[in-house]
C-alpha cells in the first residue's frame, strides 16, 4: 500500500501540466479574424475557459490534498485571494456591470480575465516542480518562435491576414507592435536564460538562438520601444545576479554598476542623458499624462476606484490641460499604461496594494531560492526571475494585454511552485484522505467533473461573447456597402446585437448608428439615449447623443449636453465654441463672452480661440 502512495506522489511530481502549458500558449497566440475585436476577445474567451478548468482541478484537489507551506507562500494565497475579494467589489459597483465583468473595448481587462489569470498562478505553484519547470522554457520558445516567424513574415509584407492595422506592420498575434515587441522581449529573455540550462536538449537550445535572432530583429522593426526597454532590463538583471552567484565581489560590483544602468536608462526615457537617442520615444514620454490622471482618479475614488476597466470613460475628466493642447481635444486613453496605476485608478486602494503585495511576494519567494540553492537549480529560478523582471518592466509603461499578462503569471506561479517543491520534496498527499488506490481513482473521476461543472456557464457566457463579436463583425462588414440586401442585414445583425444580454455597451452604441444609416433615426435615437443614460460618463454615447439632438433639431437638447460634456472633458476647447455660438443664436451675449473667456483661459492658441474671436470680435 506504501509503495502504491509512492508512485503516486512521483508521477504527479513529474507529470508535465501539458493543459496548461498548451492553454497559455493558445491564448498569446490565438486570434479569430471574424470578430470585431480579432485579439483581445478571442483570448478572452480562451483564458476564460482554461481558467474555469483548471479551477476545477485546485477545488477538486483542495479536499484531498494539502501542501505544508511557509508563511511566504501562505501570505502570497491570502493576498491573491482577497485581490479577488476586493476586485469583485469594485466590480460589482461599476456602472454599467459588464463592463467590469468583460472589460472595456478592445482592452478586455475585466474581473474575467484578472480571475482567471490569477487561477493560473495558483495552478501552476502547485504543478510546476524542480521535474517539469524545462516545460515551460520549452513552451515559452516554441511560442517564441511562432510569434517571431509571423512577425518576421507581416514585417516582409507576406501577411495571410488583410489586418485593418493603423500601426507598423509588425503586430504577430497580439494586435500592436508595442505589445508584440514586449513579448517577444519576455521570450527573448527565457531563450537566452536556457541556453546555460544543463537539462534542456540541445535541440531546444538551437531553436532557441534563432528565436532569439528572430525576436530581435522582430523588436527592433516593430520601432517600439517597450520590447527594448523591457529586453535591456532583464538582462542587467539576469548579468547581475548571475555574476552574484558565480562571485560574490564582483557580483557586487557588477549590481552597484547595474543600479546607475537603470538610473540612466530610466533619465533617458524621460529624454534626459547618455541613454536618450535608445530608449527615448514621444509614445513612451507622453505616458506621464496618463499616469498623472490614472493618480488623479485614484485621488476621487480611493476606496472603489472609478470602475473596473473604466479608465477610458473618465479620463478626459481627469487628464491635464497640456494634454489636449498639445494632442488634440479628440484624442483620448482607455488605459493608464501603467498596470498599477491602472488597478489603484479603477478598482481602489485595496486592489492596487494587493497587487504590488502579490508582485512582491513573488520576488521575495523567487530570490530567497537563488540565495539557498544549488547552481543548476539557481539557474533555472534566474532564468525565469528574469522574464517575469521583463514582464513587470513593460507593466510599468504599457497595457495589462490579456496576451502577455498570462505569461507573467505563469512565470509567477512557477517561481512559486519551483520553490515550493525544491523546498517541500513535491506535493505531499494527506495520509488520512488516502488510504489505497480505489481513492486515488475516485479523485481522478472527480476532477473532470468539477471542471465539467465550471465550464458550462463559462461556455454559456463565451458563446454569447462569440456572437457578438461576429455579428458585429458582420454588421460592419454590410454598413460599409449600403443597398437595399444591405439594410435588410444591417437590420438583423443590429437587432441582434441590440437584444443580446452578454453585449459590449459600445458595441449597440455601434448598431444604433448603424439604424441612423438605414433610416432608423428614433430607434437610433432612443437606443443612445438609454445608453448614455445607463453610463453617464461615456464621452461616446453623450457625443452620438448630441448629433443626433442636433439632427432632430432640439436644440434645447443639445445646449444641456455641452454644458454636460464640460464636466466630463473641462478642457475641450472645441466645445466651449460651440457653446459660444449656441449662447449667441439665442441672443445670451453674456454667456457667449463667458464661453469664449473659458477659451482664452487654457488654450489662447487654439484654433477654437481664433473662431470664437472672429465671432464675437
Amino acid at each position: 500500500m506504501g509503495k502504491n502512495k509512492n508512485f503516486r506522489i512521483n508521477s504527479e511530481k513529474t507529470k508535465t501540466p501539458v493543459v496548461l502549458i498548451l492553454g497559455v500558449s493558445t491564448i498569446t497566440l490565438g486570434f479569430n479574424t471574424s470578430f470585431y475585436d480579432p485579439f483581445n476577445s478571442a483570448k478572452l474567451i480562451i483564458i476564460f475557459i482554461l481558467g474555469n478548468w483548471l479551477l476545477g482541478h485546485l477545488v477538486s484537489d483542495y479536499k484531498y490534498m494539502r501542501i505544508k507551506s511557509e508563511k511566504n507562500y501562505m501570505s502570497l494565497m491570502l493576498f491573491i485571494f482577497l485581490f479577488n475579494i476586493f476586485l469583485l467589489y469594485s466590480t460589482i459597483s461599476t456602472k454599467p456591470q459588464i463592463i467590469g465583468f468583460l472589460g472595456d473595448t478592445q482592452r478586455r481587462n475585466g474581473f474575467i480575465g484578472y480571475f482567471c489569470l490569477c487561477i493560473i498562478l495558483v495552478y501552476s505553484t502547485k504543478v510546476i516542480n524542480n521535474s517539469n519547470v524545462i516545460s515551460v522554457y520549452k513552451a515559452g520558445i516554441f511560442t517564441a518562435f511562432i510569434m517571431s516567424f509571423y512577425g518576421l513574415i507581416q514585417i516582409t509584407g507576406n501577411d495571410f491576414v488583410r489586418w485593418n492595422n493603423p500601426y507598423n506592420a509588425m503586430i504577430s498575434t497580439l494586435g500592436n507592435p508595442n505589445f508584440a515587441s514586449a513579448m517577444l522581449a519576455i521570450f527573448t529573455t527565457l531563450s537566452l536564460s536556457s541556453l546555460l540550462l544543463k537539462n534542456l536538449p540541445v535541440i531546444y537550445k538551437c531553436i532557441a538562438i534563432l528565436t532569439s535572432l528572430m525576436s530581435s530583429i522582430a523588436i527592433i522593426r516593430s520601432e517600439s520601444r517597450q520590447g527594448l526597454i523591457a529586453l535591456f532590463f532583464s538582462i542587467i538583471f539576469y548579468v547581475a545576479i548571475f555574476s552574484y552567484i558565480k562571485n560574490k565581489k564582483l557580483g557586487s560590483i557588477v549590481i552597484f554598476l547595474s543600479f546607475f544602468i537603470f538610473i540612466f536608462a530610466v533619465l533617458g526615457m524621460l529624454q534626459k542623458g547618455p541613454l536618450q537617442t535608445l530608449l527615448y520615444k514621444n509614445s513612451v514620454s507622453v505616458r506621464g499624462y496618463y499616469w498623472r490622471a490614472g493618480l488623479e482618479m485614484f485621488k476621487h475614488s480611493p476606496f472603489k476606484g472609478v470602475g473596473v476597466d473604466r479608465y477610458g470613460s473618465f479620463f478626459k475628466e481627469f487628464r491635464e490641460v497640456g494634454y489636449p493642447l498639445k494632442y488634440g481635444y479628440d484624442i483620448t486613453s482607455s488605459n493608464a499604461h501603467n498596470t498599477f496605476i491602472q488597478l489603484f485608478a479603477t478598482s481602489g486602494i485595496f486592489v492596487g496594494s494587493l497587487y504590488i503585495l502579490i508582485v512582491l511576494s513573488i520576488f521575495i519567494i523567487g530570490i530567497r531560492f537563488i540565495k539557498d540553492n544549488n547552481f543548476e537549480d539557481k539557474k533555472i529560478m534566474l532564468g525565469l526571475i528574469s522574464a517575469w523582471i521583463a514582464f513587470q518592466a513593460q507593466s510599468l509603461i504599457s497595457i495589462d494585454n490579456l496576451g502577455i499578462s498570462v505569461w507573467g503569471w505563469l512565470l509567477g506561479g512557477s517561481i512559486v511552485g519551483l520553490s515550493l517543491k525544491r523546498n517541500l520534496n513535491g506535493n505531499v498527499l494527506s495520509e488520512n484522505k488516502i488510504s489505497n488506490t480505489k481513492k486515488v481513482v475516485k479523485i481522478n473521476m472527480f476532477q473532470p467533473v468539477l471542471s465539467g461543472f465550471f465550464l458550462i456557464p463559462a461556455i454559456m457566457i463565451s458563446i454569447q461573447i462569440y456572437r457578438s463579436e461576429t455579428n458585429l463583425y458582420h454588421l460592419k462588414s454590410y454598413s460599409a456597402n449600403i443597398s437595399t440586401q444591405s439594410d435588410q442585414m444591417i437590420n438583423y445583425y443590429a437587432n441582434t446585437i441590440i437584444e443580446s444580454s452578454m453585449v459590449d455597451p459600445f458595441y449597440k452604441y455601434l448598431a444604433a448608428i448603424s439604424f441612423f444609416d438605414i433610416g432608423q433615426t428614433d430607434k437610433a435615437y432612443k437606443i443612445t439615449k438609454t445608453l448614455y443614460s445607463e453610463d453617464g460618463n461615456n464621452l461616446e454615447f453623450l457625443k452620438g447623443l448630441i448629433a443626433l439632438e442636433n439632427y432632430k433639431q432640439n436644440y434645447t437638447a443639445v445646449l444641456k449636453a455641452r454644458i454636460e460634456m464640460t464636466k466630463l472633458d473641462p478642457w475641450n476647447a472645441e466645445n466651449y465654441l460651440q457653446l459660444l455660438i449656441i449662447y449667441k443664436n439665442q441672443g445670451d451675449l453674456e454667456k457667449a463672452k463667458q464661453m469664449k473667456n473659458i477659451i482664452l483661459s487654457f488654450a489662447p492658441n487654439s484654433d477654437a480661440r481664433k473662431k470664437a474671436q472672429e465671432i464675437l470680435g
